[in-house]
């Protein structure tokens, strides 16, 4: 029998805001279970086909996984809404659930009205044990419709991914990681594109901004801090590729995106 351990767990969302095809391309440590309430999202992971999210729907997103989001309003009132629940799961102390389950991009039909269910109950109730006991149930709910799989990787990339995603804050070139692997570092980057479908630095900025947007809406942190924090150096770096990924400024974002209560 498998043992699940809820290692981590955060909800949050944004409420009423008007942001009509904005773009949002991340890549988040941990699994996403995504609501959006008002309008609706274009979703794709890596380079999979797109998928639409509509008003009252699911996607799940597992960690390390690529996420190209559009955002579409609710034509009646101009604005959007969405909640979502981030976990870090292990599976018997050794795996991640992401890597033992292949779950459905979206929830829709009586799924989704069972989901919405569970999530109200997560977003409404006020005992922390109690939003433990729903996580886990929700945690249940997904792998009971997720496929178990085998994941077949390469050991040596998966070493150097591994590093990238637990050393992203320190200095990390492409060197570094073919070290690790023990490739040359024209292999490396070919066969980590061809696993993760976009280049290593690539791949660990969209997961530093990610993290950094992240920390955006639930902290209030300086951008610089932020910065720094997540491993880029320079302030005015940062906040170019922030806007060059999320389409807004660190400052307009963490205004526009505001936090649930």
């Amino acid at each position: 029998m498998n043992t699940f351990e809820l290692n981590y767990f955060s909800i949050s969302g944004f409420n009423h805001i008007c942001n009509e095809g904005e773009k949002h391309v991340k890549v988040l440590p941990y699994l996403s279970i995504v609501q959006v309430t008002e309008g609706s999202y274009e979703i794709a992971l890596e380079n999979n086909k797109v998928e639409l999210i509509e008003e009252g729907g699911f996607f799940i997103a597992p960690a390390g996984v690529k996420q190209t989001i559009i955002h579409h309003v609710n034509n009646a009132t101009g604005k959007m809404s969405a909640r979502w629940l981030f976990v870090d799961v292990s599976v018997n102390r050794r795996h991640k659930i992401d890597h033992l389950y292949k779950f459905p991009l979206s929830i829709t039909g009586e799924l989704k009205r069972k989901l919405n269910d569970l999530f109200n109950g997560l977003f409404t109730v006020q005992s922390d044990l109690k939003k433990y006991a729903y996580c886990y149930d929700i945690l249940d709910f997904v792998t009971a419709n997720a496929m178990p799989i085998s994941q077949k990787t390469n050991p040596s990339i998966h070493k150097a991914f591994t590093y990238l995603m637990t050393h992203y804050n320190t200095n990390i070139t492409i060197k570094t990681l073919a070290q690790i692997a023990n490739m040359s570092e024209s292999n490396f980057y070919t066969a980590f594109k061809k696993q993760y479908a976009c280049s290593p630095i690539s791949y660990l900025n969209h997961y530093r901004l990610s993290l950094a947007a992240n920390i955006l809406l639930n902290d209030d942190k300086h951008i610089n801090e932020i910065a720094y924090s997540v491993g880029i150096n320079d302030p005015l770096y940062f906040s170019k590729l922030f806007k060059k990924i999320f389409g807004l400024s660190p400052r307009d974002y963490k205004q526009t995106y505001t936090t649930l209560d």
